[in-house]
């Protein structure tokens, strides 16, 4: 496959732009952060639980880009990084759990039912984007190795049956 650096380029920013805007958007509606106010914590959580596709669709785009391109070093650093965040998104749901029996008390009875199944829809949000980042950084560090490119030569042959050879004996 021929290399379009340009293209490559332009595919490597969209899928930065796919990461970062999503999480700059989410971060600034919950800034200033307050970690030790568990409703603070919990609504956070959950509001995170509704831009994750965006961003994993930005790692599997530069993913693709690196494997198309053999961009081994670009391909491992977003391994390393959907690896870094899988673990983070993981622990940050196993808080979301903790946040939500310590936050449930506080809702008035009527909306506990409410409140468990988005709490629920969050879990399941969350669980299946640590997957998919899980198989992203192991697609990061397991991607096809680079291709061996062998130099073909090509000889033109003396004579062949069916062709008559310049130089040769004319019949008429």
């Amino acid at each position: 496959m021929e290399s379009n650096k340009s293209l490559a380029r332009a595919g490597y920013l969209i899928a930065t732009l796919l990461v970062a805007i999503p999480l700059f958007d989410a971060s600034a509606s919950v800034w200033p952060p307050h970690l030790g106010d568990e409703r603070w914590r919990f609504g956070a959580v959950g509001a995170l639980s509704n831009l994750t596709l965006v961003p994993l669709l930005g790692f599997l785009l530069a993913l693709f880009i690196a494997t198309m391109l053999d961009h081994r070093r670009v391909r491992r650093f977003v391994g390393i990084i959907c690896g870094i965040l899988g673990a983070i998104l993981a622990a940050m749901a196993v808080l979301f759990i903790l946040d939500y029996f310590q936050t449930r008390t506080m809702v008035n009875p009527r909306f506990q039912h409410a409140m468990g199944v988005a709490t629920g829809t969050a879990i399941v949000k969350h669980v299946l984007s640590v997957i998919a980042l899980a198989m992203l950084s192991r697609a990061g560090f397991a991607g096809p190795k680079a291709a061996v490119r062998r130099k073909v030569i090509v000889t033109e042959p003396s004579a062949t049956p069916l062709v008559g050879v310049s130089g040769g004996a004319r019949v008429e």
